[in-house]
């Protein structure tokens, strides 16, 4: 039952109320926290030295480079892997998700709708001001697909983790009730997916390693906390 004196905001589709006060608190929780995580780790990198972390950069990046020419015939899949993170199909994914959740006249799945719209938004716009403040180059390999921008930290692993991960934790959530297999296929797809979406950025030369270690991790602190808003609207 919910509280009268929680801010309601209606759902236009049935009129049922649906409580803003913990999806507004916690996402911006969620931004600043998201961000703290991202200058934390620049602080860690910075405390080490930059030597150390272009040492440990250059040596997983030859790990995973394609930089030879067996490598090279995996180009094409890499490349449409990668396009999964860019802000058009990103752009795409949240309008098309957004709006099966709101057609659903349920209030959770109002919920669902406004949370996918804030983490594709939020993801994006936070990145691009992270990226601002700390104009990291990109890495000096040949880019074997066109990169703009500044490196640090990576878009593509910031979104593919705070957006995607959400979309794959809403999935979970819809599938609790399931037996366990069920319930653990959402998780398990939701990690091989994230993962690969931000490998694809160091095996085209695009991102250091530490870029995609930051937004990964910048996006999981946003995912956690959204998770929690999730949880208290719907209660």
């Amino acid at each position: 039952m919910l509280r009268n004196s929680k801010p309601l905001s209606t759902d236009p589709q049935q009129g049922v109320p649906v409580p803003i006060q913990p999806l507004l608190k916690y996402t911006m929780l969620a931004s600043l926290l998201s961000a703290a995580m991202v200058l934390v780790l620049a602080g860690i990198g910075a405390w080490m030295g930059p030597d150390r972390i272009l040492k440990l950069d250059d040596r997983i990046q030859q790990l995973f480079y394609l930089n030879s020419e067996a490598r090279l015939l995996l180009l094409p899949y890499i490349s449409w892997i990668t396009a999964l993170g860019s802000f058009k199909i990103t752009a795409l994914a949240a309008a098309g998700f957004a709006l099966i959740c709101f057609v659903q006249r349920r209030p959770r799945a109002t919920i669902y709708g406004y949370v996918i719209c804030t983490s594709f938004a939020m993801m994006w716009m936070l990145n691009t001001l992270l990226k601002e403040i700390f104009r990291r180059s990109r890495p000096e390999l040949e880019h074997l697909l066109a990169a703009h921008g500044y490196s640090y930290p990576s878009g593509h692993a910031m979104i593919s983790m705070g957006f995607y991960g959400m979309l794959f934790v809403i999935w979970a959530l819809e599938w609790r009730q399931h037996r366990p297999l069920q319930r653990w296929l959402p998780v398990i797809l939701g990690i091989f997916f994230i993962v690969f979406i931000g490998l694809s950025r160091i095996m085209l030369g695009v991102h250091y390693p530490t870029d995609v270690l930051a937004g990964f991790a910048s996006g999981l602190v946003w995912v956690i906390c959204l998770l929690q808003s999730i949880k208290q609207a719907g209660r």
